[in-house]
């Protein structure tokens, strides 16, 4: 069933769905996600504004350790890693001022360049991955090093800690034509994943509702 899309209606109204995915900016699994996200909402007719929010904390610095194979870190390993964590998370976000598909791009790109030697993470290819994603560099080099920036990102980690986010990957999805509570996928996010819940929150909705012309999934060919 290629090229078709998943309509979703409910008493005629379309729906429409915020995702809000969570992720360790240098991780692999979250590099993923990411991908796996953007070919789910590609196959959606509905409206989806996708958020990526970089989040970092012990717990999810612990995991992300254990992934890399790192046992028993010695304190310089792990402080190390975790301001790289912390770097990373405000260079998106001072990346995002620029457009939020720019800043999905430099993500994207920045996660490419330390895929497979997470070592060579510093400013310089901080700045290297702003200036090749078309990003302006003075203006990202003074966002990125701003008060301002890092207030916004310790918001993030007050949204992700109200939505009940301790590790990453994880994706809150919002039906923003209703006021149900969102539903969290936590660690395995993944295109079958997402649809698989949009459908569990979906027909929870059409359980409301007893006549037969009320809620419809359409597939469009």
């Amino acid at each position: 069933m290629e090229n078709y899309l998943i309509d979703y209606h409910l008493n005629g109204h379309k729906k429409y769905f915020d995702f809000y995915l969570f992720v360790n900016p240098l991780g692999r699994k979250c590099y993923y996600s990411e991908q796996e996200i953007n070919k789910a909402s590609k196959i959606i007719s509905s409206k989806t504004d996708i958020n990526i929010l970089c989040i970092h904390n012990e717990k999810i610095l612990n995991e992300f350790m254990q992934r890399l194979g790192i046992h028993n870190p010695s304190l310089k390993v792990r402080n190390d890693l975790y301001c790289k964590l912390y770097k990373a998370a405000l260079a998106v976000k001072a990346a995002h001022f620029q457009g939020k598909r720019k800043g999905r791009h430099f993500l994207k790109e920045l996660q490419r360049n330390i895929y497979s030697d997470l070592s060579i993470l510093n400013e310089d290819l901080i700045m290297e991955v702003a200036v090749n994603n078309g990003l302006d560099p003075d203006l990202f080099y003074d966002d990125f090093h701003s008060d301002y920036t890092k207030e916004l990102y310790f918001n993030d980690l007050k949204i992700a800690e109200a939505m009940g986010v301790e590790s990453t990957p994880s994706l809150v999805i919002f039906d923003s034509s209703s006021d149900d509570e969102g539903i969290l996928l936590e660690d395995h996010v993944t295109y079958d994943s997402v649809l698989e819940h949009l459908d569990s929150l979906f027909k929870s909705q059409c359980q409301e509702y007893s006549d037969d012309s009320g809620p419809h999934l359409n597939i469009i060919k």
